[in-house]
């Protein structure tokens, strides 16, 4: 199976879907890990162009750490808009390039603009990238794949309707978002928070609610061509 996840910022998918990608790497499932934007607005030390190659080594090593590909679409913080046709056919070429059977990304309604406007992005180009007629110079993807909203950074205002039990993949997890040593940095100092800690807390309460150590909650989108009666996570 192909798996395509798609986060706004180059830390956000470790944060939130880090150990059921790993899972489907252990499982022997192709993973794409891309980042819409640069993760360039956000540091005290660095101007944008050192954060940008920065944060992207690290994604880097976080993707080989999960055993995934990595991609980022080299989008500015900040100025990620689902209304824009150049944004949209972005996101059509990447589902048409990786050609996934599921799709997972952010949920609606996250605290962050680049959150919202990724996962309305996703929603309509995943849709648009099956359309023949619509001619990006790629190929269109067969089908309109089942997409997994992943949780909100914090969980609230998300209520999972799927589990993946993470229990076997949480240090795999850690370290690659330890991987983003300058974010962690950044987040220390902007919103003075421990992103490690919280990561196992959310972890371990999803685990709670389902009788695992750790688990990360998901929701399917349940829009017309997009259920189906498989279990599509790990």
């Amino acid at each position: 199976m192909r798996v395509l996840a798609v986060g706004a910022h180059p830390d956000d998918l470790e944060i939130l879907c880090g150990g059921t990608l790993a899972r489907y790497v252990e499982e022997g499932h192709e993973v794409v890990m891309c980042h819409a934007t640069k993760g360039n607005r956000g540091s005290f030390e660095y101007s944008s162009e050192e954060i940008a190659r920065i944060r992207d080594e690290e994604a880097r090593r976080a993707a080989e750490i999960a055993g995934a590909q990595h991609v980022s679409l080299e989008l500015s913080d900040g100025e990620v808009n689902a209304a824009d046709p150049a944004h949209r056919r972005l996101v059509v070429d990447l589902v048409r390039d990786a050609q996934p059977d599921v799709i997972i990304t952010h949920s609606p309604g996250d605290y962050m603009v680049d959150h919202n406007e990724v996962s309305r992005l996703v929603f309509d180009a995943s849709f648009l990238s099956s359309l023949p007629l619509l001619e990006t110079g790629k190929p269109a993807h067969p089908v309109v794949a089942p997409l997994y909203f992943m949780e909100t950074v914090t969980g609230l205002g998300f209520s999972p309707t799927e589990f993946v039990d993470v229990t076997r993949t949480i240090e795999t997890k850690v370290r690659m978002l330890q991987a983003h040593e300058s974010q962690l940095r950044w987040l220390r100092e902007h919103d003075g928070v421990d992103i490690v800690e919280n990561m196992r807390t959310a972890t371990a309460h999803r685990g709670f609610q389902c009788g695992v150590r750790h688990a990360e909650g998901f929701a399917a989108c349940l829009t017309w061509l997009r259920g189906t009666t498989k279990r599509l996570l790990p």
